[in-house]
């Protein structure tokens, strides 16, 4: 149990949480001091560097157990990560906190995810990238410092954006060069762009480029800029080669190897949470078929209910609702949940909030359900992406996912209208035309909620190699790092989310063995391996695909004494809710003889009986 003196302790960093409104984000070194801080004054928390960043950066795990009847090494375990996305402050912060909320909850309310089984958290994977946010005026960074040559010039991160009119942001540029000119201002909504429609009589005025110079001077603006390898892109499930930001190959970088590997060494592993850019909670996948290599593009269809439940749970514990949906290619939950084969999740924990109080709108419309899917790309339904790959494929266009995944809202209804496509929409709000998601909600979030710190208004900047052009748009990271007022309730909802995902956990036993005798020395043996648990012990696509290690049923007994049935049998996977799974032996053995039956699992752990060769009744099974 826990000393008074450390509960004094979480008590009290509890307190400083939840009374805080504001406070600064911590940097990689203040987050490491306070890891262990935490683990020199509480037990129950045991503290190690299992890698290294690119830059040598420790990345560190927290293991949090308890002593219980079940050794802390023989326990499964729910592994939470954040940080894989640098960017992605608010997952490290809450991945840290969410430990002292759990260790403040009543001991019985946590008692299977700490007694029973165990919890990992590493708080942040790219420590590297992270620490730009620090840096002044640096644009938001999201790939790791490997160099990278992105323009094929024979150098590497030579032409990065740059603050050029030294107003302390990164922004954009609008450049009036009608022979590249994509962009028109929004008619309605200055500050904005907006794509030209010819059929409106508007044609394209500008071109956009990320604020900076041609410091290379080959005629491209920001083209190469510092760093290449997006870590959530370099995972083996649905990775794209020669992709942007992929890596020059699966695991090429120290970040995801670390990761790969920690998971490997940790078969206990049977859930994975992770705070980042993805989102499988608010909204579960859809079964939408596979590429082209045959790899499925989100969930087995065996496992889209078992995703409903555990969205429909999340949902009870947090406010988070249909969050833009990212391409999932390459990234740790997709490779954790299709190749380690385990329920893997993502929640990006904050986005756009919805029922702004000083919204104009907010009390006078309502917002139209919808059934299409999200798919990250403005207020864009994922249907409409499907629908125009699938045309591109038929015409004879190389399907290119990487590009999918980095494709303009614009860009899209442009296709979309070169190959007759309707442009399906998500979360439109009648009577207004901006989207509840789009670029306009955001723009009404900073005006309203954010005293308009989320947006650098136009200004005209004369550029000393492409003239006049206008500086303004988007501050770098507003949109992915929110207040940090919503830390202490974001971790608590996230502590409550675990104790509930932890008492859900497979929980398999054997059951009462029947014993027949059918001659003076031969004997029936019938035993059932039950999971009283709510969650499968593994997912549809670990089954399938055999990538989750299986449940042994072992007899032990000389082979020559076993009649019928397989000395050594497995199971692949065994449903919740008290689902049986029958064994059935003959074998010779004198009567009163014990022979023993051994379960073993290295997610669950292990159990072995033994079983008299004598007459029985029956019973429980």
């Amino acid at each position: 149990m826990i000393s008074l003196c450390i509960l004094a302790s979480i008590s009290i960093g509890l307190q400083e949480i939840e009374q805080e409104t504001e406070r600064a984000w911590r940097t990689p070194e203040e987050i490491r001091a306070h890891l262990t801080n935490q683990a020199e004054t509480v037990d129950e928390i045991t503290i190690s560097t299992i890698g290294h960043t690119q830059l040598g950066q420790p990345i560190q795990c927290i293991e949090i157990a308890r002593e219980g009847a079940v050794a802390i090494e023989d326990r499964s375990a729910i592994l939470v990560v954040a940080g894989i996305d640098g960017n992605h402050l608010l997952g490290s912060e809450v991945a840290i906190d969410l430990i002292a909320h759990v260790l403040a909850m009543d001991p019985e309310e946590t008692r299977n995810l700490l007694e029973t089984h165990k919890l990992f958290v590493i708080p942040q994977v790219n420590a590297d990238v992270a620490q730009y946010y620090f840096t002044p005026a640096s644009p938001e960074m999201i790939k790791n410092n490997r160099p990278v040559d992105d323009d094929n010039d024979g150098y590497t991160d030579e032409d990065s954006p740059e603050d050029i009119n030294g107003d302390g942001f990164v922004t954009m540029m609008r450049v009036p060069d009608l022979e590249k000119a994509t962009h028109i201002v929004d008619p309605e909504t200055p500050r904005l762009n907006a794509s030209p429609n010819a059929l409106q009589g508007t044609s394209a005025e500008f071109v956009l480029y990320s604020e900076g110079l041609d410091n290379d001077n080959d005629g491209k603006f920001n083209e190469d800029a510092i760093g290449g390898v997006d870590i959530n892109k370099n995972f083996m499930h649905g990775y794209q080669y020669h992709g942007d930001g992929a890596g020059v190959w699966q695991l090429s970088e120290a970040e995801s190897k670390v990761l790969a590997d920690f998971v490997f060494a940790h078969q206990e592993i049977a859930f994975i949470l992770v705070y980042g850019r993805h989102d499988t909670l608010s909204k579960p996948f859809k079964e939408t078929g596979k590429d082209q290599a045959g790899a499925p593009k989100t969930l087995h269809t065996g496992d889209v209910e078992l995703y409903e439940k555990i969205s429909e749970s999340f949902t009870e514990f947090t406010d988070l609702k249909n969050i833009n949906q990212p391409n999932w290619n390459g990234s740790f939950v997709a490779w954790a949940y299709a190749q380690f084969g385990v329920p893997a999740f993502s929640t990006p924990l904050w986005g756009l909030p919805e029922g702004d109080d000083n919204s104009e709108n907010s009390d006078n419309e309502e917002t139209e359900s919808s059934e299409l899917t999200p798919s990250g790309v403005g207020d864009i339904a994922q249907e409409t992406i499907d629908e125009l790959t699938e045309a591109a494929i038929a015409k004879g266009y190389i399907q290119e996912d990487e590009m999918e995944s980095e494709i303009t809202a614009e860009e899209i209804e442009m296709y979309c209208k070169m190959m007759g496509i309707e442009v399906k929409r998500i979360n439109t709000s009648s009577g207004n035309k901006e989207k509840s998601t789009g670029d306009g909600a955001w723009l009404e979030y900073s005006d309203n909620s954010r005293n308009g710190e989320g947006f650098v208004e136009w200004a005209p900047f004369d550029h000393p190699q492409l003239g006049k052009v206008e500086i303004g748009g988007w501050v770098p990271y507003f949109k992915t790092v929110p207040p940090t007022n919503v830390i202490a309730t974001r971790a608590e909802e996230q502590a409550k989310f675990l104790v509930d995902i932890a008492n859900k956990l497979p929980s398999v036993r054997f059951g009462t063995p029947n014993v027949t005798q059918l001659g003076k020395t031969t004997w029936e043996i019938k035993i059932a391996v039950i999971n009283d648990g709510w969650f499968p012990t593994g997912t549809a696509m670990a089954e399938s695909n055999r990538r989750a290690r299986p449940f042994v049923v072992r007899l032990d007994t000389e082979n020559s004494k076993i009649i019928t049935g397989q000395k050594v049998q497995r199971i692949w996977a065994l449903s919740g809710g008290g689902t049986h799974k029958w064994f059935t032996w003959t074998v010779q053995a004198r009567s009163n003889s014990d022979l023993s039956v051994q379960l073993y699992s290295e997610k669950f752990g292990s159990e072995s009986i033994k079983i008299k060769m004598k007459q029985t009744n029956g019973g429980e099974q």
